[in-house]
Formats: structure tokens, sequence, C-alpha cells
């Protein structure tokens, strides 16, 4: 890290931590529903066939619930102290699954899912005060295609230790510990490597805020009408990451007619989603400074168009009941193959990455220095979408998932719009005022030439 600055090398460390802590979160979030549903066939500590979806619904609904907390213990004790907090939350996570139980699964997920609030939340604020307008779409690409690098390492895993073996014989043998515990070990690595990321000096000159108002900004920030208008792209993130993280690695492993050992290709499935991650974080670090003449909404409107465009190939390809169930049906007008899930794979992570960046970028750039409250907001309208998804992939059929996440793209891409003239009608109306206030005159002294000025480069 000799020749990066310290910013590019925080953000590098922080994101290599969260590798290492995502290849094994996002590794056990991405098989929890088969997981569970193969512990209720079998009749393992009172688990239900849809306890994944439940226990993910409990999750983000406590993250959401978090996000009125977030923002003050973030003041108080920094945003890297607040990503070890969370870490350590997600320890219990993992160490529930040594011994399968249904009430201790879904008790532990009330708490992993205000911890995770505190990880995130800690987590944006430390990338946003690690960018500036000359890195902005380098550091925070670089961080995102690193995080999502534990989606391909998770998925190598997996290939390498199912071995042609079933969820479902692993649950029989007893070896779902085996795994569960390599992932203890990761998580227990990124907490001791985060307690020493370096303190920026923006965290260290930040004051801590009172609770209340620290929760009242943020409540504050909930009623602005860009903010309002972001939430509706924030919302859309949520229901989307739903889908790929969990409701579309379910219709892999419960359609048969994919192959004889769904299981190895959900595994790869996990590789190939991560690689689209990567992929789109690349091309967004490579291509960010073009992009940004043509608006910087061009990037989220072409990943918003992919996604649409991937949700109708998917309710042609997959069977409607693939979500609820292992299933022998068809599409409707397509046969599922393992090539063309691969490609569906590759571009919804190829497009959930575009967005993913996008909401870093948009917060460093435009509220930096309430990063930690707006990082709240995206938290809390993305788990309420989290929420509502998993609480109803219990009960729908994979058409209405895909409806809703359609309707949803479509409200995102026309709010960000209007997020962009908002904000465009704002510089005219302070530049028109720049304009009329600051001309210097003959009248004026030196010195008042001089403040006029001063305020001229405040406003731009």
């Amino acid at each position: 890290m000799a020749n990066m600055s310290k910013q590019t090398s925080n953000v590098v460390w922080v994101s290599l931590n969260m590798m290492v802590l995502f290849t094994a979160i996002l590794s056990h979030e991405f098989i929890m529903e088969p997981l569970l549903h193969a512990y209720a066939s079998r009749g393992t500590g009172g688990i239900q066939e849809k306890d994944g979806y439940l226990a993910l619904c409990i999750v983000y609904a406590f993250n959401a619930v978090g996000c009125f907390v977030a923002p003050w213990l973030v003041t108080r004790i920094s945003g890297k102290w607040s990503m070890v907090v969370g870490i350590c939350t997600l320890f219990l996570y993992e160490f529930a699954y040594l011994f399968p139980n249904r009430i201790s699964i879904l008790s532990i997920s009330c708490i992993v899912g205000i911890g995770t609030t505190f990880l995130w939340v800690g987590q944006g604020q430390y990338i946003s005060e690690n960018v500036s307008d000359n890195n902005r779409e380098k550091n925070t690409s670089m961080q995102w295609a690193f995080f999502k690098m534990s989606l391909v390492f998770g998925g190598l895993f997996f290939l390498g230790f199912f071995h042609g073996a079933s969820i479902e014989s692993l649950v029989d043998n007893g070896q779902v510990q085996i795994f569960v515990i390599f992932f203890m070990i990761l998580t227990i690595l990124a907490s001791i490597s985060t307690c020493f990321l370096p303190q920026t000096n923006m965290s260290q000159d930040r004051a801590p805020e009172p609770f209340l108002r620290a929760s009242a900004n943020f409540i504050k920030q909930l009623r602005q009408k860009r903010i309002l208008l972001l939430s509706t792209f924030f919302f859309y993130t949520g229901i989307s990451r739903s889908f790929w993280i969990s409701i579309y690695p379910a219709c892999i492993k419960f359609t048969s007619r994919l192959s004889s050992n769904t299981t190895t290709t959900l595994a790869l499935g996990m590789v190939v989603t991560g690689v689209g991650q990567v992929a789109g974080s690349l091309a967004v670090m490579a291509s960010g400074r073009r992009v940004r003449k043509l608006g910087e909404h061009a990037f989220i409107i072409l990943a918003l168009i992919i996604h649409i465009v991937l949700f109708v190939m998917i309710s042609l390809s997959f069977p409607n009941d693939a979500p609820l169930g292992h299933t022998k049906g068809t599409g409707p007008v397509f046969d599922p193959t393992v090539s063309m899930t691969m490609t569906m794979s590759f571009l919804l992570g190829f497009g959930d990455a575009i967005l993913q960046t996008q909401v870093y970028a948009y917060i460093a750039k435009y509220y930096q220095k309430e990063s930690g409250s707006v990082f709240s907001c995206f938290r809390f309208f993305a788990g309420i979408a989290s929420t509502i998804m998993f609480f109803v992939a219990q009960f729908f059929n994979l058409a209405e998932h895909l409806c809703i996440l359609i309707i949803g793209a479509c409200a995102a891409g026309i709010a960000i719009v209007l997020f962009h003239q908002s904000v465009n009608r704002s510089y005219q109306q302070k530049t028109s005022v720049v304009v009329v206030s600051v001309m210097p005159t003959a009248r004026r002294t030196a010195p008042q030439n001089a403040r006029a000025i001063a305020r001229v480069e405040a406003l731009t």
C-alpha cells in the first residue's frame, strides 16, 4: 500500500475485512432456506420448512429497527468500533447453527438484525470518510468488488466441500457443523483485523451526539424530499438483494430439472453471482468519470433495465412454485438449463453491484457530513423492503415476487431521475443568487469583495 493514498489504503483494509467476514455470512445466507428446509424434513430442533425465509425476515425487520440507534452509536464510538460490535453479533449468528434449534435461531436473528445495522452504518460512514471527488468512483467500486469476492470464495468453498454431495446428505452426516466452525473462524479474524483499522481525522473530530438528538436527526432526514426520493431507490435495492441472495438460489436448489444434483448448481451459481458483482464494480470503476458526463443516474438506469429484462426471463424459465419447495415442473416458455441459470446469476450480480456502488457514491457526494444518519436511512428502507420480501416468500410464487421487483425497478428509476432534477434546480438557483449577490462593485471595499467571493465558493 506504499503508493496508495491514506484514504485508499483505509478503503482496501476495511474492504478486505468485509471480504473475509462475508465469505462466511453471505455463504450462509445463500443456502439458508435450503439448509433449514433439509433440517425441517428430518424433524431437527422443531425447525419448519419456511424458517429460512422467516429467520431472514426477522433479521431485516430488526435491521430496520436498529436504524434508530445506529446514528447515535456511530457518533459515540466511531464507524470503526460500530463495525466491531456488529461483527460480534454475527459470531452469535454462526454459533446458533452448531446446535440447530428453531427457538435459538429465530431469537438470535433479532440480535443479529440490530448488530448488522451497526456494521453497515459504521462501514458506510468509514467509507464515506475516506473518499473525495478525486477517488469517489474508484474507492466505492473497489470496496464493493473486494466485498463481493466473498461470494466467489464462498461458492468455491462449497463446491469443494459438497464434492457432489447434497445439502440433505450433509445434514444426515452431521457435516454442516464443519463449515459452520470454519465460518466462525473467519468471523473472528475479521473482528480482530477491524480492531486495528486506522481512525480517520473526520471521525476523531466528530463530536458525539446525544441519543435523542441523533435519533431526531435520523427522523429529520426521513422527512426531506430528496431523501424520500432516494428512499424509493433504497427500497428497491432491498427487495432486489433479497431476491438474488435467497429467493433465486432457492429456485435453483428446488428445481429438479436443472440437474441431478442441484446443490452443486447452487454453489456454482454463488460463484457466478460473485463474478458478476466484481465485474459490475470494475465496470463502474473503469467508466465512472465518462458516465458522469452523461449524468450519474445513467449507471442506475442501466442496471434497472438489466434487472427488468432478467426478471422477465426468469419468469419464463422457472416453474412458478420453485421458491416454495422441490418441484419437477418447468418454465412456462423455456426449460431451465444450467447455462441459462448461470447467465442470469451473473447479470443479477452485475446489476446489483452497479446499484450498490452508487448508493455509497451518492451518500459520499451529497451527504458526507451526515453520512451516518443517511446510511441509517438507507439501511432502514432496505431493511423494510427485505423484511417484506422474506415474509411474503413463505407464501408467494415466483410470478408474484417478480411483479413486485419489476414495479419496484420502475419506481426506483423514476425516483432517481426526479432526485437529479431536484439537485440541478437547486444548483441553478444557487448559481443565480451568486451572480446577483457577489458581483464586485466600485462601492465595495476590498474586504467586502473578498467576503463575497468566499460566499461564491461556499455555495458552489
